[in-house]
This record gives structure tokens, sequence and C-alpha cells, in this order.
């Protein structure tokens, strides 16, 4: 808006100066002319241009709504391909599986976040969860990604929704991602088990 309003004013300062310019000696046309042509310069790199945080949240956002699509789209080579090799999987909360072994827990590396969590959780929905995007808050170190799911598990109805905290490396890659979500939809939907009701 800013930037219109000058871009404006020069173009009418540029309208006036050719009115005048016959009407003054040649010092105050240079004069005037620097003056336009320092207005005109300042615009253009103030429309343009873009600070180094700028640019990082820019390249951040769009790593991590990759990193977003290739989980949900359960490309997991591309999904190694955009974390660092001591990533870390956090599933916030207390929720436990039926045989008693925590779920909500810290899952170091890619192995132990497929193999751990990802394979087990998914075969507690046997036709699939649908990954709905529905937000990014990002900046230079990493972003939040609010989505909903869809789905029917081995109890229920498993419609739950999530927010995913990332955070970036100096590489440019996800070094940790953190799930919060219900954990009680996700205790009587998924592992209906008397250790999750016990508070």
């Amino acid at each position: 808006m800013e930037n219109n309003l000058i871009i404006s004013l020069i173009c009418v300062l540029g309208g006036s100066y050719i009115i005048i310019l016959s009407e003054m000696n040649k010092k105050m046309k240079n004069f005037l002319l620097s003056i336009v042509l320092i207005l005109i310069i300042n615009s253009c790199q103030n429309s343009t241009h873009k600070s180094e945080k700028e640019l990082k949240t820019e390249i951040s956002e769009k790593f991590i709504l990759k990193n977003f699509e290739y989980i949900s789209s359960g490309d997991k080579d591309s999904f190694q391909n955009t974390i660092s090799e001591d990533f870390k999987f956090i599933l916030s909360g207390t929720l436990k599986w039926n045989y008693g072994k925590p779920l909500s827990r810290t899952y170091e590396g890619y192995d132990s976040f497929i193999n751990e969590f990802l394979t087990p959780d998914l075969a507690t929905i046997p036709d699939g969860l649908k990954f709905n995007f529905d937000k990014i808050i990002a900046n230079d170190s990493g972003a939040a990604v609010i989505w909903h799911g869809e789905s029917e598990a081995l109890y229920d109805t498993y419609n739950n929704k999530y927010v995913y905290i990332y955070e970036i490396n100096e590489e440019g890659l996800v070094s940790s991602t953190t799930e919060y979500t219900d954990l009680l939809l996700s205790a009587s939907s998924l592992v209906r088990t008397k250790n999750n009701y016990e508070f």
C-alpha cells in the first residue's frame, strides 16, 4: 500500500516536472531530476527487498510442507531425504499401548520413527489415515503445521486434530517433529486400554 502511494507520487511529480521543465534553468532541472531518480530507485528497492530472516522463513515453510506432504502420502524415501541423521519424533503426553509400553515418548532416528511408531500406529487404522492440511505458521527456524485426520480405527471413528511443531537445523533439514493431539480420542479409538485412563 505504501509503495503504491510512493509510485503514484512519483508519477505526479514526474508529470509536474515535465510541465515546469521549460520554465527552469539547467541547474534546477538537474536537481529535480536527481530527486525523482532517487525516489524511483528507493521505491523499487523497498518493494523487492526481503530480509535474510524473511527469505529463510519462506525456504523453511516450503521445505516443511514438502516433508508433511511426503509423510502424509506415504512416500517414506522422500520423507527420509528431508530429515537429519539425528532426527527425533516426539509424541507428547502419556499414551500407552495395550501391553503397557509408552506410545508417548521420543523416537530417535528414522528407523525408530518408522518401525516403532508409524507402522504399529497405522496398524490400528486398517483403512489408513487421511491427512488434511489446515494451516502453517512458519519462521526462519521451523514451523507449526495444523492438520486434521479422517479414519476408522480399531475401536471407533478416529477424526483427530493435530499440531506438528517442526525444527529445522543449520543444513535446512528437519531435526525434530513434536506431535500434539487429543490423546483421549487416541486412547478410546486406537488403543483402548485401562492404562490410558489412569490419571
